[in-house]
């Protein structure tokens, strides 16, 4: 179970929105989804750099590992400042896919620090370069003109290890978090939630891949709890960081 200051916390944040909706309920909404968004975004990076200190790791294990939540951050600023252009958006979105295989990589090296080299993650180290060398080419043939992208077999190719790679990418995420719990002997409650949270993010990945052909039916209330979704996810995060930073040499206080 998570601590009871987590347990409280999570309360008063059910009370202080239960509270709020009724007054105004369209800009508490927004508020309270963004607002959790952000705490989500400040919990992930702070607890992939105290995993990777408590760890003793690489620090570019954690900047790899944060590195999503930093471009989201990043992405909301300038969505701040007023309109992009279309082509700014579209960085983001190449900016986003490759932070997530970074992320991806990071933890996948993580896992290696752990076990030791072994066949199956340079398989996966593999997987996660060619898929993104196969993105980039897509994005570059696409400026480009070029027409190669659009043949029936490059487009199977693609999807085939874009799809592989999605699977690894959070199978990686989930593996991670499995081997700290059970090898630092850390609270069992913080694996299920990136579990959890993991293969919620797996789903709406797949999801929406196959929605762009023709499958699938939108968001719904799931877009309205994504931001809860993804706080549970972050914390559990922050939890394993100073569970391991507590018990090096460092220290902090939980």
């Amino acid at each position: 179970m998570p601590p009871k200051s987590y347990v409280i916390t999570a309360l008063v944040l059910a009370i202080l929105v239960a509270a709020s909706l009724p007054l105004t309920l369209g800009f508490a909404i927004i508020l309270w989804y963004w607002l959790f968004y952000s705490a989500a975004c400040v919990l992930a990076v702070a607890g992939s750099f105290s995993i990777v200190a408590g760890l003793r790791a690489p620090v570019w294990i954690g900047v790899a590992c944060a590195a999503p939540a930093i471009v989201w951050a990043a992405r909301k600023l300038f969505d701040l400042i007023g309109n992009m252009p279309d082509t700014a958006y579209e960085m983001f979105r190449v900016v986003s896919s490759l932070a997530l295989v970074v992320s991806a990589a990071g933890a996948l090296r993580l896992i290696e620090t752990m076990v030791g080299p072994r066949r199956d993650i340079l398989i996966g180290y593999a997987i996660l370069a060619a898929s993104t060398l196969l993105m980039l080419a897509g994005v570059l043939a696409h400026h480009a003109g070029w027409t190669f992208t659009r043949s029936a077999p490059y487009a199977a190719f693609a999807r085939t290890l874009g799809v592989l790679a999605l699977i690894l990418t959070y199978g990686v995420f989930i593996g991670a978090s499995i081997l700290i719990a059970v090898r630092w002997n850390v609270e069992r409650w913080t694996a299920v939630a990136i579990s959890l949270v993991s293969a919620y993010l797996l789903y709406e990945a797949m999801r929406r891949s196959f929605w762009a052909m023709g499958f699938g039916d939108g968001d719904g209330v799931m877009f309205w709890l994504q931001p809860i979704v993804m706080l549970f996810g972050a914390a559990a995060v922050w939890r394993i960081g100073v569970v391991l930073r507590s018990r090096s040499p460092i220290g902090i206080i939980a």
